[in-house]
């Protein structure tokens, strides 16, 4: 049977073996003035309970070490750990009974959100999914771009070029279209597809016409300004083999004076027309205009030819000349091109090629 002695000068109650139990028919109250009450283990102190103006502090009193709360099985569910973490087991977190399943790593993205709370209730009905929310994910918009799209009233100036793209909603696609594009859509039946000048004797060549998009074309030529009187331009068709310098045409060249005179003019090294500069005074310096319809250049069909051409001069009996060139293209193969070019004299002027739309 063990012993209970009682030291008084020690101020002690000791037990020789066993435990002490204290059994009450009330309550047990440890009273201590001094406002701490320790838990020893041999002689070392292990834990404080103090009272801080009536407030219940826990306080370790070995240095480095944790304060564990414990299941009845032994498993862990907080710890109160020595660098002032409180520290609960992952999916081990729940407000009023419902279990928080975010992460420490996720809840960490709100870590310097300066939102409000009114800011923050905009999310509260949200029915976005997640996959509908990480469409976000990588925008680079800035709030100037987006804001762009919000009714905005103010226009800003900027010169448009061919380089740009517009956004286009493409049957519930959104889509960047070339500005070059909506110029061809929307540009009526004429389609400008390319345009060059003319620099001293040099020749001006299209080589490529887009036969699989149009099938007719016009040619427009210019302030043509000519060195010499008497100056030609000629036009030449390209195969897919090349420059066609042999004569593919029945045709014929008419020119007409305003004194009713009539020349004709007939073909030249291949040339699907030939337009004179002959101002009759002998005067190069009036410039010359002239169209060239081309139809029906696709492959299979018979290509037709017309031109019209006109100039003045200071001759008050012949004050202008008038002319037309027409010629049927004999073969079927493909065109691909055309090229201009004068003769041995100068010229100078611009000459723009046009799509039709069929």
């Amino acid at each position: 049977m063990a012993n209970i002695e009682l030291d008084g000068p020690n101020k002690k109650i000791k037990v020789d073996s066993g435990d002490l139990t204290l059994d009450v028919p009330g309550d047990i109250v440890l009273d201590a003035d001094g406002g701490d009450v320790v838990v020893a283990d041999g002689g070392t102190n292990i834990l404080k309970v103090s009272n801080s103006s009536s407030d219940v502090v826990l306080q370790p009193q070995v240095d480095a070490k944790d304060i564990i709360f414990k299941q009845y099985d032994g498993t862990t569910v907080a710890t109160v750990e020595d660098n002032a973490t409180f520290n609960i087991p992952a999916s081990k977190l729940a407000i009023g009974g419902t279990a928080v399943t975010s992460t420490a790593a996720e809840l960490n993205i709100l870590d310097g959100v300066t939102a409000t709370a009114t800011e923050l209730n905009l999310i509260d009905g949200v029915t976005a999914t997640t996959a509908e929310l990480n469409i976000l994910d990588g925008v680079t918009s800035t709030a100037a771009e987006l804001n762009i799209v919000d009714g905005n009233t103010s226009a800003t100036s900027t010169t448009i070029a061919d380089a740009d793209r517009v956004v286009l909603n493409d049957n519930g696609t959104m889509v960047q279209a070339a500005v070059t594009d909506l110029k061809t859509y929307i540009g009526g039946t004429h389609v400008q597809i390319a345009q060059s000048t003319f620099s001293t004797s040099t020749d001006v060549s299209f080589t490529s016409i887009q036969q699989s998009t149009y099938n007719n074309y016009l040619v427009k030529i210019e302030s043509l300004y000519a060195s010499a009187d008497n100056t030609s331009l000629y036009g030449r068709i390209y195969l897919s083999s090349g420059e066609i310098t042999s004569s593919l045409y029945d045709y014929a060249v008419r020119e007409y004076r305003s004194d009713d005179t009539l020349s004709s003019t007939q073909n030249q090294n291949g040339a699907f027309m030939r337009f004179n500069h002959r101002s009759l005074d002998d005067n190069a310096a009036h410039p010359f205009f002239a169209n060239i319809y081309i139809g029906g250049v696709k492959n299979g069909e018979r290509c037709q030819f017309f031109g019209q051409h006109g100039f003045s001069s200071s001759d008050s009996d012949n004050p202008s000349v008038a002319g037309f060139s027409s010629a049927h293209y004999t073969s079927s193969q493909e065109i691909t091109g055309f090229k201009f070019y004068p003769d041995a004299n100068n010229i100078t002027g611009k000459i723009t090629i046009f799509g039709i739309k069929t």
